[in-house]
C-alpha cells in the first residue's frame, strides 16, 4: 500500500496524537499515584519527644539521605526496595528494617506495589539504655548485623507500640509499650546481648512502684520516674511488675484510677468531673475503662448503688450509655493507650 504526501502527513499527525495521548495517560497515572501518597510525621511525648512516621506510598521514592537517629521500620502492607550502598534489599510484612545513625539510604515501594509502613526515629542514647537494660552492662549503642530482619513476632510488637504511641494516652502507657518492644528487638537481634540474671530486689521494687502509683494516681507519671522510684531499670521494672502482679505498670495505674472514680461517684458531682478528678482525659475515657473492669458504666453503677435523688442530680440528666455505646464496647485489635 502506497501513501501520498498528504497521506503520510496525516499518518504522522495521527501517530503524534497517539503518542501525545499516551504521554498524557502516563502523566495522569503518575499524578493519580502521587495523589495516593500520604504520610504523617509527628513527635510523641515518650522519652522526652521521639519522632514517628506513618506512611502510605505508591509512587514516592526517597532520594539518598541519612538520619541522626536509629531508624526502625515495620511494613504493614506491600513491599519496599530500600537501597543501601547501591544495593536494593526487599522489605515486606514480617520484616524489621533497622538502620544505624548516619547510614545513607534511598528507595521506595517495590515495582507494582504499595508500601504502607511505620517508622521510629530513636536517639542513640535511648537505644544504649535499652541495651543496658537487656544485658545489665553499659556497652554503648546496640549493633545489628543485618539491616533487614525477618521476625514477624518482633514486627508485630513494634507495630503495636507505634500504634499505641499514635493514640492519646498517658506517658507511662507510651513509654512502657515502646520499651518492651525495643527490648524484644535488641534481645533477639543485636550483637552480644546475652541477658544478665538479676535477682534480689524485684519484690521491693514492685512494692515501691505500686505505692508511688497509688500516691500519685492522677499524675502523668513517666516510666523513667517510676523506675527511679523502684530502684531498677525501666525494662526490668516492666518485666518484674507484670510477673508479680499480672499487670503492666500502666494497667495498674488505670486500675487505681478506676477505683478512685468509683469512690468519687458517691459524691454529688457530674460524672464528667469525676473522670477528670480521677485522672482520665474525659468521661468517655472513664466509661470505657470502668465498664471493662465492672461490666457496667459509671452512670449505671451510680443509679444502682446510690439514693435516687443523688444519682439523678449528680448524673445531671445524661446517660453515658445513650451518649455513645461505642465508648463502652472496647476497641478491637490494638490495645488502647489508656
Amino acid at each position: 500500500m502506497s501513501l501520498s504526501g498528504g497521506g503520510v502527513e496525516a499518518s504522522c499527525m495521527f501517530l503524534r496524537r497517539v503518542a501525545t495521548l499516551q504521554a498524557m495517560d502516563a502523566s495522569a497515572r503518575c499524578s493519580a499515584s502521587a495523589q495516593q501518597d500520604r504520610a504523617r510525621l509527628w513527635q510523641t511525648d515518650a522519652f522526652g519527644g521521639l519522632e514517628l512516621l506513618r506512611a502510605h506510598f505508591v509512587a514516592f521514592t526517597f532520594s539518598p539521605h541519612a538520619h541522626d537517629e536509629f531508624m526502625i521500620v515495620v511494613t504493614e502492607e506491600g513491599a519496599a526496595l530500600p537501597r543501601l550502598w547501591g544495593a536494593a534489599q526487599h522489605v515486606g510484612p514480617g520484616d524489621v528494617f533497622v538502620l544505624d545513625p548516619g547510614e545513607v539510604h534511598a528507595g521506595g515501594p517495590a515495582s507494582g506495589s504499595i508500601w504502607r509502613y511505620r517508622s521510629f526515629y530513636l536517639p542513640a542514647a535511648l537505644m544504649q539504655q535499652v541495651l543496658q537494660e537487656v544485658t545489665g552492662v553499659d556497652r554503648g549503642a546496640p549493633r545489628f548485623p543485618e539491616e533487614v530482619i525477618h521476625d514477624p513476632a518482633t514486627a508485630v510488637m513494634l507495630r503495636r507500640a507505634h500504634a499505641v504511641l499514635e493514640q492519646p494516652g498517658t506517658t507511662l502507657a507510651h513509654e512502657a509499650s515502646l520499651m518492651e518492644a525495643l527490648a524484644g528487638l535488641v534481645a533477639r537481634h543485636a550483637v552480644g546481648t546475652a541477658p544478665v540474671q538479676r535477682v534480689g530486689h524485684e519484690h521491693r521494687a514492685v512494692i515501691l512502684a505500686k505505692e508511688y502509683l497509688d500516691a500519685f494516681a492522677t499524675e502523668n507519671v513517666s516510666l523513667d520516674t517510676l523506675a527511679r522510684v523502684a530502684g531498677i531499670g525501666p525494662f526490668h521494672l516492666c518485666r518484674v511488675f507484670r510477673n508479680e502482679t499480672g499487670l503492666s505498670p500502666h494497667a495498674y495505674q488505670i486500675l487505681v484510677r478506676v477505683r478512685l472514680a468509683k469512690a468519687l461517684l458517691a459524691r454529688d458531682i457530674p460524672i464528667a468531673q469525676v473522670a477528670v478528678e480521677a485522672g482520665f482525659s474525659d468521661q468517655a475515657h472513664l466509661t470505657r475503662h470502668f465498664k471493662r473492669m465492672f461490666g457496667v458504666t459509671p452512670g449505671q453503677y451510680r443509679r444502682e448503688r446510690l439514693p435516687p435523688a443523688l444519682g439523678e442530680r449528680a448524673h445531671n440528666g445524661t446517660d453515658d450509655v445513650r451518649k455513645g455505646s461505642s465508648e463502652c464496647a472496647g476497641e478491637p485489635g490494638l490495645p488502647h493507650a489508656g
